[in-house]
Order: C-alpha cells, then sequence, then structure tokens
C-alpha cells in the first residue's frame, strides 16, 4: 500500500490559512519597502506589520532574502500573465502601435504600483535569485513576443524576429528599470510610456503599417 499522502477537504482550509499567512507577508513587506525602507524591513518589523509572530515568520520563509525572492517570483508570474493576455491570438487584428502601446503601459502599470519594491528586486532580487531562474524568466517573455511578432510579421521591419523579439522586449525593460533607479527629472510616467512606444514601433514596425489593423 502507497504511503503517499493524499489530499483531503479537510487540509484545504489549512492550506488557505497557509497561503493567507504568506500573502500577509509579502503585502507587509512591500508596505514597509514603499513607505519606510529595505533597512527597516527586519522579519522582526515584517511580523509586526503582517500580524503575524516572527516564529510564523520563519515557519514560512527561512530568511528576508527568501521573502525578496518569493515576491519576485510574485511579480514574475505577474509579467508573464500580462503579456500573454495582452500579446495573445485574439488581439492579432490590432494596429501594432497600439499593440507597442498595452504592452508598454502594462509594464509600465506593474512598476508603478510598487516602485519601491521594484527598485529593491532590481538590486537584491540579483543578488538572492537562482541566475537560472530569472534567465528562464526572460526566454519565455521573449517567447511570448516572438511568437506574437511571427504572427504580425508582414508589419515588421526586420526578417529577424528571435533578435527583434529580444532587442524590443530588453530595451522597454531596461528603461524602465534605469528610470526606477535614477528617477530622472523631468520624466514622469506618461513621457517615458510615450518615449517607449515611439522607441519600439519605429524599430519594429514599418512606417506604412504602425496604425494600420491587421488585415
Amino acid at each position: 500500500m502507497s504511503s503517499r499522502r493524499t489530499k483531503t477537504p479537510e487540509n484545504k482550509p489549512r492550506q488557505a490559512r497557509a497561503q493567507a499567512t504568506i500573502d500577509a507577508i509579502l503585502e507587509a513587506t512591500i508596505r514597509i519597502l514603499e513607505r519606510e525602507s529595505l533597512d527597516l524591513a527586519t522579519t522582526t518589523r515584517i511580523a509586526e506589520i503582517a500580524g503575524v509572530s516572527v516564529g510564523t515568520l520563519y515557519h514560512h520563509f527561512e530568511d528576508r532574502d527568501a521573502i525578496v525572492n518569493a515576491l519576485q517570483e510574485r511579480e514574475f508570474t505577474r509579467a508573464l500573465a500580462m503579456m500573454q493576455d495582452v500579446l495573445s491570438q485574439e488581439n492579432l487584428g490590432t494596429a501594432p502601435r497600439e499593440m507597442v502601446e498595452r504592452v508598454v503601459r502594462g509594464l509600465a502599470k506593474l512598476y508603478e504600483t510598487s516602485p519601491a519594491l521594484h527598485r529593491v528586486l532590481a538590486i537584491e532580487g540579483l543578488r538572492v535569485a537562482n541566475a537560472e531562474r530569472v534567465h528562464a524568466f526572460d526566454l519565455r517573455v521573449i517567447d511570448v513576443v516572438r511568437g506574437f511578432l511571427l504572427q504580425s510579421r508582414e508589419h515588421l521591419r526586420s526578417d529577424d524576429v528571435e533578435a527583434a523579439a529580444f532587442v524590443a522586449y530588453q530595451s522597454v525593460r531596461a528603461t524602465m528599470l534605469a528610470s526606477l533607479l535614477e528617477r530622472p527629472p523631468g520624466l514622469d510616467l506618461e513621457a517615458l510610456v510615450k518615449q517607449l512606444v515611439d522607441l519600439v514601433v519605429r524599430y519594429l514596425i514599418r512606417d506604412d503599417a504602425a496604425t494600420q489593423p491587421k488585415s
């Protein structure tokens, strides 16, 4: 007889409570980062804001780095879901410029929601995260972009869709991260979005196709 433990209905409330605790810890960390600083985001302070004991926090996370790692994973999931939603087959008929703007605004919204978190992830995330996992996320997103471009290639300037997908995505991401970290004066979010949309459209899309819906 197998000794593997099976999930029972009684386990579901326990699992839901555990997930609620994890979510509370993650949200508490974000609140501290946004309102205070990374230095003040100690495990004791995070537990206090989350409304849990320090022991409960350590039951779910080994240390603060593990919390940062979980936050990065959650942001990866959100970003990938947004890209898959915007660059879906249902949107193939949308004008190329509008599609570019949807993607740029979608990424900008993720950063705008928790800018301090993303500043921390841009620096600390590289230290605590597994490099292969970060690379795998980039590859998944670029694959989504590449798949959409392959189905819209009649609008493209370049025949090298692989390179175009990589350059377009990384240009947007790198510029947004630089804007978050450096906070250049006179460049608000709306201006940044406009500049990035212009940049990507001029790089990717033929002049006569930018505002034309796909036939």
